[in-house]
């Protein structure tokens, strides 16, 4: 009985290995700053190193991932502590665990063997910028959690980190941002869970859905036990009741109108249209992805606010984002690459008060020329922030920083080492002028 019991487990595995793909993978990630020169613009000087997270948390960013698949479904499965566990200081409790299963229902339908739903925590960059930017942005552009407006807030309008996402938004935006308050035009609430529903019904089209039921508001920073710890409240309306059954449902009206829905076709040897919906920050963004200039290729999007019409949603009501234009660009000549990037964000507002509110030009510049050597990638980082003037947060003149990078970098398989010398110049930022930096970091990643 033993051996049949055995020979069925064995015949189990084989076919499991044979109909199904499983793979664990995993990665660290962390940054050493040898040496910082810093000058104050009152004259004193400060020599300083640190091992530590560009943002300045001393702590490592690693994750593990798990995925299983098969023709017809599949789950993925994750663990980000640090840097993974965005807006969320490092500390024990900054681990953040994520994951999604997925199927396709319906294959026996035709045209509808790629409908696809995916439940849990998902994100798909089907339809996402495609030019992104530079890990060292951090530096050359002060990327700080003590940028600090004169309304006492990290005013982040505009992604420097993830900067494709400047030109199109991903499915699922809410794992990434800096800004925590409503009225940081890169404010996304959390989520506990999610559906997203994807669908290929012809080729070259893909159509995605997103709605997220279990969206929560940061009310306020708590402690527990001596650590930081955010406090949230739910957005989408009260609970039916708070017992094992009811505890999970909120308003269908308010949850749908947060919506995420967007859709893309791609033009052979043109480029990529895509448009979408995203409820919860009342706007429409559109974007084209241009390929038919051979090694040249653009990325083009903008982002269109409009004013939220309930007057329950104080964070919307009355109140709109900014308008967002960005293009960026990449060229390729053989070992020679250029990236280049413009973001802009403007013309929000605020009419909830007596006084409308508007806000000035943000602008990013940001360009990446590089060369491919035998041993390795050298470039530089130029990088440049412009924030008009305006009443929004009463600032009384215009904010400007820059920076410079010079950079080298070896891809060794799993592993990628990186280090560059990198000057932030002393420009006023709101009113404060910042010092002058002056870096040699370091940065160290391995993958499996």
């Amino acid at each position: 009985m033993k051996k049949i019991t055995v020979l069925c487990v064995m015949i189990c595995m084989v076919t499991l290995s044979v109909s199904a793909q499983l793979n664990i993978g995993g990665y660290t990630k962390s940054y050493w700053i040898p040496y910082r020169y810093t000058a104050y613009e009152d004259g004193e000087t400060a020599n300083t190193t640190a091992v530590q997270v560009p943002w300045g948390e001393p702590d490592i960013s690693a994750g593990l991932n798990f995925d299983g698949w098969s023709e017809f479904g599949g789950i993925h499965l994750s663990i980000d502590i640090a840097n993974g566990a965005g807006n969320v200081s490092a500390h024990p409790f900054s681990a953040k665990g994520s994951g999604w299963v997925w199927v396709k229902p319906f294959d026996f339908i035709p045209k509808m063997d790629t409908f696809t739903i995916y439940l849990g925590n998902p994100n798909n960059n089907k339809l996402a910028g495609k030019i992104g930017g530079s890990n060292f942005a951090t530096y050359v552009l002060n990327n700080s959690y003590y940028i600090i407006s004169q309304s006492d807030q990290r005013d982040f309008r505009m992604e420097k980190q993830n900067p494709e996402y400047n030109i199109f938004t991903r499915f699922n935006p809410y794992s990434w941002g800096n800004a925590n308050a409503p009225t940081q035009n890169l404010w996304w609430p959390r989520i506990a869970a999610a559906a997203l529903v994807t669908w290929e019904p012809v080729e070259n089209l893909f159509i995605g859905f997103f709605v997220a039921p279990e969206m929560r508001d940061l009310v306020d920073w708590g402690n527990i036990g001596g650590v930081s710890w955010n406090n949230t409240t739910p957005i989408n309306g009260d609970q039916l009741r708070d017992d094992d059954i009811n505890q999970d449902y909120y308003d269908v009206k308010k949850t749908y109108r947060n919506i995420q829905i967007g859709a893309g076709y791609t033009f052979q040897g043109i480029g990529a249209a895509r448009l979408q919906f995203i409820g919860v920050r009342n706007v429409v963004e559109a974007a084209f992805n241009l390929t038919a200039l051979g090694d040249l290729i653009f990325d083009i999007g903008f982002k269109i606010p409009f004013e939220g019409t309930d007057s329950e949603d104080k964070v919307s009501y009355k109140k709109k984002r900014d308008f967002q234009a960005s293009v960026a660009a990449t060229y390729r000549n053989y070992d020679f690459r250029f990236t280049g990037r413009v973001d802009t964000a403007f013309a929000g507002s605020d009419s909830s008060g007596s006084v409308v509110k508007t806000r000035g030009l943000n602008m990013i510049v940001y360009l990446i020329p590089s060369y491919q050597l035998s041993v390795g990638t050298v470039g530089l980082d130029l990088g440049f922030e412009y924030e008009q003037k305006d009443n929004f947060n009463g600032w009384d003149e215009d904010a400007m920083q820059a920076g410079a990078g010079l950079w080298f970098q070896r891809n060794m398989g799993n592993a990628t080492f990186k280090t560059g010398m990198i000057t932030r110049l002393p420009l006023s930022w709101h009113g404060t002028k910042q010092p002058f930096d002056f870096f040699l970091p370091l940065m160290l990643e391995v993958g499996f």
